[in-house]
């Protein structure tokens, strides 16, 4: 009696661990599944109310790049390193990008440069940004009316962007880029400036990684 009384009080431990067993992995399971992740991917930053900058506010590093959209080599930084740029650093709250203004191929540089601005104030500065870029090595950015053509394809209002345009409004800031640029020793376009370092030309992205690499507070 006593013996099978003891495998039977042995059979009801074995079944109440291997309840218990269940529960708590139940509860592991469910803690894994409700948790939120370690880190959250990370996702594009919304403009700043610049904007003409990129990222987030609080970033502890700011590139701030001095460029015409009539300018080939700053045709190749934005079309093919800048993205790169946003990939690694500015997507992931490294960096933040400021773009500014320093217009040296003519009228139309100087057209180009307030219609950014125009499109800032409708909050689609990066798309106009982009608009433009791509327009110049297909020789589409050549007079007024492409301007015009680049606010259509990205949707601005275009009776407000006319009227920014023609108003005049815009030419102040795009003077006080261009005066801040040269305080500080711009002679050409692209010049890129992070850490206190400026970076001449479309450098190949390794020379960027190096420079905000060597910036980045430890």
């Amino acid at each position: 009696m006593r013996s099978g009384h003891r495998s039977g009080r042995g059979l009801w431990i074995a079944i109440a661990a291997v309840a218990v067993a269940g529960a708590i992995g139940a509860a592991v399971l469910h803690w894994k599944t409700a948790a939120p992740p370690a880190a959250a991917p990370s996702r594009p930053v919304p403009e700043a109310s610049t904007g003409t900058a990129r990222g987030r506010p609080d970033a502890p590093l700011t590139l701030e790049v001095f460029s015409d959209f009539r300018c080939k080599y700053c045709g190749i930084l934005a079309e093919s390193i800048e993205p790169l740029i946003v990939s690694e650093y500015v997507n992931t709250g490294i960096v933040r990008i400021v773009y500014r203004q320093f217009p040296v191929g003519g009228p139309l540089s100087e057209q180009a440069a307030e219609a950014s601005l125009c499109a800032a104030d409708q909050g689609k500065f990066w798309a106009y940004h982009g608009a433009l870029f791509a327009r110049l090595p297909r020789g589409e950015l050549r007079g007024a009316g492409d301007l015009d053509a680049a606010a259509r394809e990205i949707g601005l209002d275009q009776a407000a962007f006319t009227r920014c345009l023609r108003s005049g409004q815009m030419r102040a800031r795009v003077d006080a880029d261009r005066n801040e640029g040269l305080r500080r020793g711009v002679q050409g376009t692209p010049t890129s400036f992070v850490g206190g370092r400026s970076i001449v030309g479309a450098q190949p992205i390794e020379v960027f990684r190096a420079a905000i690499e060597a910036a980045r507070p430890r």
